[in-house]
């Protein structure tokens, strides 16, 4: 049998080989926010007899911001970061500080046609803060690699509607 050559052969399992502790706390991050959105699923499936799915909601949304704030933080004390950690962190607060507090409002009543659209608009509106967030926070990072300011409200910030429904 004819085999075309080929360069070399890559190591199994690379992309795993590139993670460093931040990305799988990143990743805890959004687990947690995914697991908010199941929770809420399993609610509206079951009624309110499974009234503990929304308090398991409640409680895994700070843990949202608790990873979120500890992964930067990790990179940043042990000097590692890798070449995916940003996309990944962006990836992962779009769930857990989007999408979740979204499907979250939905369960919680917020389902007429301008809810939605709201909601909609807010997801959004986070997608493409983080997507100029990336393209940007290179130049506008220091030093360490910390981005002193932002430009527009955070996407974790969106806890704090959540916490005034």
């Amino acid at each position: 049998k004819y085999m075309a050559p080929t360069k070399e052969r890559r190591p199994h399992f690379t992309m795993l080989r590139t993670f460093v502790l931040a990305d799988l706390i990143t990743l805890c991050n959004a687990a947690s926010g995914t697991a908010v959105i199941f929770t809420c699923l399993n609610y509206l499936a079951n009624g309110p007899e499974k009234e503990h799915y929304m308090w398991i909601a409640f409680f895994l949304l700070p843990c949202c911001v608790i990873f979120d704030a500890l992964d930067g933080w990790v990179a940043r004390k042990m000097k590692r970061h890798s070449p995916i950690g940003a996309d990944l962190d962006s990836l992962s607060d779009i769930i857990a500080f989007g999408v979740a507090p979204a499907v979250l409002g939905f369960t919680l009543g917020l389902r007429g046609g301008y809810d939605m659209a709201l909601m909609v608009y807010f997801v959004a509106c986070g997608i493409s803060r983080l997507a100029r967030y990336n393209v940007t926070a290179s130049s506008m990072a220091d030093a360490t690699g910390k981005v002193k300011y932002y430009e527009g409200t955070p996407i974790p910030m969106s806890l704090i509607i959540v916490g005034l429904l």
